[in-house]
């Protein structure tokens, strides 16, 4: 859902280098290479293994600055996306022009994307404007697209409140989109966060709104997550998902969101790599009640400046 305006300024800024590897298991139960990350100042490559064995590019990201001032900052970052094969599928270019002043700040961004010549042509034009206010910063973004006359119109609208008190934040992101007649815009999805910290644990947790069949809003996926770090530098995090029904059995009703799935991710550094391993627990089909047993769905080696997530 996010589209908020840190994302939009910052995309594809990144600092110093790494490198990430993520391994799967094969038919014959041996750990091998599936993916791989690489950043570097602002530049992103995933590359993965073709059919035919080659390392192939996924997706490549290129950021350059084109003008730094203290309160005026031009950006344009190129996003190419290949397929299987490795050949160019598509490429976006997004040119994000920042200015900062006291306690404010606004962004105009222009999106182009190619066509099926490969040109590229104007799709999308947003305008952000943030305001801090004590610990409160509003943004409020405006995402116009080409109507069916050709003209722009406005598609989206989107407004997002974060609220900072001690060690508690709070953000609420709303998105609205236009009614019939477009003259009104109608709220069609929520997003709310709250995280915490206390002692050497953070909790953080997400909820996700969007309109049900009755045209109200509607809780339909949340997130719990515990973050602790261990007296061994590790972290360990335990992110509970939940949703109306779990995997395979169908919704029914309004009902209360149910445990759909438990992921257990373990993070520890050693001689320089950072690894982390997700293993998932997820309810049976026998007794929807109860977790089945653990198995792993993600390992992943870091090497270089690992600092936040390490898979994209």
């Amino acid at each position: 859902m996010k589209y908020c305006f840190h994302a939009l300024v910052y995309a594809g800024l990144a600092l110093g280098q790494s490198a990430t590897t993520e391994f799967a298991t094969d038919l014959n139960g041996r750990r091998v290479e599936s993916t791989q990350y690489r950043s570097s100042d602002g530049d992103r490559a995933e590359l993965t293994q073709s059919i035919n064995g080659r390392r192939v590019p996924l997706q490549r990201t290129e950021t350059k600055v084109l003008t730094e001032q203290p309160t005026h900052r031009v950006t344009e970052t190129i996003v190419r996306r290949y397929d299987a094969t490795g050949q160019l599928a598509s490429t976006e270019r997004t040119v994000s022009d920042e200015q900062k002043s006291a306690g404010r700040s606004t962004m105009q961004a222009t999106v182009y994307r190619s066509d099926t010549n490969g040109r590229l042509l104007e799709s999308e034009r947003r305008t952000m404007e943030a305001q801090t206010q004590g610990g409160t910063t509003t943004t409020d973004v405006t995402i116009a697209r080409t109507g069916m006359s050709g003209s722009w119109e406005t598609a989206e609208k989107r407004q997002v409140v974060t609220v900072t008190e001690g060690d508690r934040t709070r953000e609420t992101e709303t998105v609205a989109r236009p009614a019939q007649g477009k003259l009104t815009f109608t709220e069609v999805a929520r997003e709310v966060k709250e995280s915490a910290k206390s002692g050497t644990s953070t909790i953080a947790n997400t909820e996700h709104y969007e309109l049900d069949y009755v045209g109200k809003m509607s809780l339909i996926r949340q997130e719990t997550a515990t973050t602790t770090k261990q007296g061994d530098g590790s972290e360990v995090t335990e992110l509970n998902l939940y949703a109306p029904s779990i995997y395979g059995v169908p919704r029914e009703g309004q009902p209360s969101p149910k445990l759909r799935e438990q992921q257990v991710i373990v993070r520890k550094e050693n001689a320089g790599v950072v690894n982390e391993t997700t293993t998932v627990r997820r309810p049976t089909l026998a007794d929807p009640n109860r977790l089945g047993e653990p198995s792993v769905i993600s390992n992943l080696a870091c090497t270089g400046k690992c600092q936040g997530p390490l898979k994209p």
